[in-house]
């Protein structure tokens, strides 16, 4: 497939069917994420692949994510948009940063650089994903409940994502708007 018609048609999708990912593609997708640039060759981002019984309780520990917001009544935003995506997805991977955590003397600079690493790595597999007609979310309605998540994935590193996989109920999603070029460009004389 052609990277910039792949840029182009890939879409987020929030509903998916009941069908099943093969190991094999999922394999290709995270293998992609991980050939994704960081500076220095650092390599921050790790993965929890979430089989059938961890996404459930995943989706457990967001339900009642949910309840604790509501009974405090803070708004919950997309959360349980991204709570359904997850119930239906084939496959969710948490993906961590490694080092935030964990390395002596880490500071902003090496944090930004991480999370842009991490960026890429997502793009990487949300790309890849497309190319094999797998489509994806990429969530981070998740991080309300990082510590949570972190606890059940026996982990301390930094949440930085979620991301579904799976096959979407709808194809051919209509294209989001974005801002022309010309807005996002600051001119310089």
């Amino acid at each position: 497939m052609d990277l910039q018609k792949a840029i182009l048609e890939r879409r987020s999708h929030r509903r998916f069917t009941d069908k099943q990912v093969f190991p094999i593609e999922m394999k290709d997708i995270l293998e992609a994420g991980i050939l994704a640039p960081s500076p220095k060759n650092r390599q921050p981002w790790s993965f929890h692949s979430c089989g059938p019984i961890q996404k459930r309780l995943v989706a457990d520990i967001l339900k009642d994510k949910i309840d604790e917001m509501q009974a405090a009544s803070t708004d919950v935003g997309s959360l349980p948009i991204s709570l359904r995506a997850i119930e239906e997805c084939s496959d969710l991977v948490l993906v961590y940063n490694q080092y935030s955590r964990r390395e002596q003397g880490y500071n902003e600079n090496r944090w930004k650089a991480d999370t842009l690493s991490i960026g890429a790595c997502i793009q990487n597999m949300l790309l890849v994903a497309h190319s094999k007609n797998i489509q994806s979310l990429w969530i981070c309605d998740i991080l309300f409940a990082e510590e949570e998540l972190g606890d059940l994935m026996e982990t301390d590193d930094e949440l930085v994502a979620g991301v579904a996989f799976g096959i979407g109920m709808q194809q051919n999603l209509p294209r989001r708007p974005r801002m022309e070029l010309h807005k996002k460009m600051s001119k310089t004389d």
